[in-house]
């Protein structure tokens, strides 16, 4: 049972993230921060899962996935609950607290320091994406279901992630490992230098595949039949919202979250694929993604930890994923790796020997010329120590190359 029970454990954290913004000061932040440090601390002390048993009620699952659309839709509304001032009330939420608990949030609202606001937007844009990102990946993979697919795609469109669903599914996982990848990270590049190039190739990409697809079935880019289109309308919708549920501070704080939903995906997709690289015409094997299979960051992640055989086969469901633990493993796991790319040179530490062993030890011998350049482009010396650059005796500093004599 637990076995099962364990993948709501992100439903019901996502629904005290959210009801904590109600009670104004430390409660609008703490639980968040509580969240992110958590899961980053339970990974180092749980022991890592490698269990592969099947599951014989996977419908059962499929609920986990399904409440993403609830949880998104409460965090949007406390959110815009806890922008608002004065009198304002939405929903009657506030005087529906303090007729069952005698508590009054309105006052405690209005009573919140400043400072509490920011500390809020950066505590619940993590959990945001694990409301609508990290659920929606899951659903939007199932292309052969009609109705997981709409909901997937609606949970991210809420945080205007409309692009995402389209380029993943199309582009990313044909690309992976390769230049042509958003999501890939050249090796050398900090999060700050993938970010901008991973943001617009994103959206590129989405638009020339919605584009072509629509091209092959003879209808417009306009037609209702538009993907992005019919996304683009529930961003609207919900950007409209928060201007009339809480006004101007209201619509900052959905536009801060809608970037940072962004920005904490492209920093996922950064962890787990940095710096790796395939020849474009072979195909994707379980060694070019960064694998990892600690417990916590796979439970809150619905197994999106285990992402080598998430790229060896994207149509697997999340709970029929391999634990592949004979393949690369991203440093510390996910929420810890996470952490570290926005300290560049914690992640540059963390990650360099990796490669160097990726390079030694998973990469094709085809690949070599490839990871060699690479080594050099990225601009760090510790990784002309690849066995790459020793086989193919290229050696030379970022922006050229010169052979070994």
């Amino acid at each position: 049972m637990l076995r099962y029970l364990r993948f709501f454990v992100n439903p019901i954290v996502m629904t005290i993230i959210s009801v904590g913004l109600l009670f104004g000061g430390v409660w609008m932040w703490l639980p968040g921060i509580l969240y992110i440090a958590g899961v980053a601390i339970a990974d180092q002390l749980y022991p890592h899962d490698t269990e592969e048993a099947p599951y014989k009620f996977p419908a059962v699952l499929d609920v986990a996935l399904y409440l993403s659309l609830p949880m998104v839709l409460l965090l949007f509304v406390c959110l815009m609950w806890a922008m608002g001032s004065g009198s304002t009330d939405i929903f009657g939420i506030g005087a529906f607290i303090q007729q069952h608990t005698g508590i009054d949030v309105v006052a405690a609202r209005n009573n919140t320091a400043w400072y509490h606001y920011p500390l809020m937007l950066l505590s619940i844009a993590l959990p945001a994406n694990g409301a609508s990102g990290l659920a929606g990946h899951e659903l939007t993979h199932r292309t052969s279901r009609p109705f997981d697919l709409w909901l997937g795609r609606t949970a991210m469109a809420t945080w205007w992630g409309i692009a995402f669903p389209i380029e993943h599914v199309y582009g990313h996982h044909a690309y992976v490992a390769t230049t042509k990848d958003p999501a890939t990270a050249a090796r050398g590049d900090s999060l700050y230098q993938h970010l901008p190039k991973a943001l617009k190739r994103t959206v590129v990409n989405a638009w020339e595949l919605e584009t072509e697809r629509l091209k092959k079935l003879g209808k417009s880019f306009w037609s209702p039949s538009n993907v992005l289109l019919r996304m683009g309308a529930v961003s609207v919708f919900f950007t409209v919202s928060a201007y009339m549920l809480a006004g101007i501070p209201g619509l900052l704080a959905y536009f801060y979250i809608c970037f940072m939903c962004k920005v904490t995906l492209e920093a996922l997709n950064y962890v787990e694929h940095y710096g790796l690289l395939r020849q474009p015409d072979q195909p994707v094997q379980p060694r070019h993604s960064w694998n990892c299979n600690h417990t916590v960051s796979g439970v809150f992640t619905y197994n999106l930890t285990r992402h080598s055989h998430h790229h060896a086969d994207a149509q697997v469901h999340y709970q029929d994923l391999k634990a592949f633990a004979e393949q690369p493993e991203m440093p510390g796991g996910l929420q810890t790796a996470y952490l570290s790319v926005f300290v560049p040179s914690l992640w540059r530490k963390k990650i360099a020997p990796k490669l160097l062993t990726w390079d030694r030890e998973q990469a094709a011998e085809a690949e070599y010329p490839l990871l060699a350049q690479a080594n050099i482009d990225s601009g760090w010396p510790e990784l002309m120590d690849s066995v790459a650059n020793e086989k193919t005796g290229m050696h030379g500093h970022s922006g050229g190359q010169t052979a070994a004599a």
